[in-house]
């Protein structure tokens, strides 16, 4: 059933659950939306609607889910902790449409998908395109658990930073949580210093010209 709810209402309900998850950018946050929160779904990005609605699943009028934000920019990243009932540590990350519209995507911060995104907005940092628009493309494997997987592109291009995927896998082979939880936040402190015209570390980064494959190494 599909589930509705007032343009003012929802707005306002977004506005409170970014404020509670840290969000940088307030009520200007249009839409917040999760990663992969239905498992047995196809979907990938779900709208969250507040507290006692469902997350609604964003889907194109053909019927099929939306797995691809093109023409979009970067305008922040931000890490929030002890969220929800399970003290999740949380990835938020902050866009623009074409349109001007400031979404906010959301995800653990060691999922899968949120590896993925880092590394690729790494690359886009290191070949000083990071304010420039890209598309992000998310989709789901097929293993058992379904992780939602993500790539960027610029033009064509996929955008990659071998430096950052060779250490997030080698961390993850070595079931080292603790470090690779590091690592990821000092990238997201990386990026949004660069964004938002904060401090920034310099980075070394490879630009892979492969396309996307079905069952990426991460």
């Amino acid at each position: 059933m599909t589930q509705t709810v007032s343009n003012s209402s929802a707005l306002n309900v977004v506005a409170d659950i970014v404020s509670d998850l840290g969000g940088q950018s307030g009520s200007s946050v249009e839409m917040m939306i999760g990663i992969g929160l239905v498992k047995d779904s196809d979907a990938v990005f779900f709208q969250y609607l507040g507290e006692e609605q469902q997350p609604s699943a964003l889907m194109l009028p053909s019927g099929k889910p939306c797995t691809r934000m093109a023409n979009v920019r970067l305008t922040g990243l931000s890490i929030a902790d002890g969220i929800g009932e399970f003290n999740s540590t949380k990835l938020n990350i902050f866009i623009s449409t074409s349109a001007g519209r400031e979404l906010m995507l959301t995800s653990g911060l060691t999922t899968i998908w949120s590896q993925c995104v880092i590394t690729s907005l790494m690359g886009l940092f290191n070949s000083y395109n990071l304010g420039e628009p890209f598309t992000l493309d998310t989709w789901k494997g097929t293993s058992k658990m379904r992780p939602c997987f993500a790539a960027i592109r610029q033009d064509n291009v996929k955008v990659s930073d071998q430096m950052m995927y060779d250490q997030l896998r080698d961390l993850r082979a070595d079931g080292a949580k603790d470090k690779l939880n590091a690592v990821l936040r000092d990238a997201v402190e990386i990026l949004n210093g660069a964004v938002t015209g904060g401090s920034v570390t310099p980075a070394e980064v490879v630009i892979e010209n492969e396309q996307i494959t079905e069952h990426p190494d991460f």
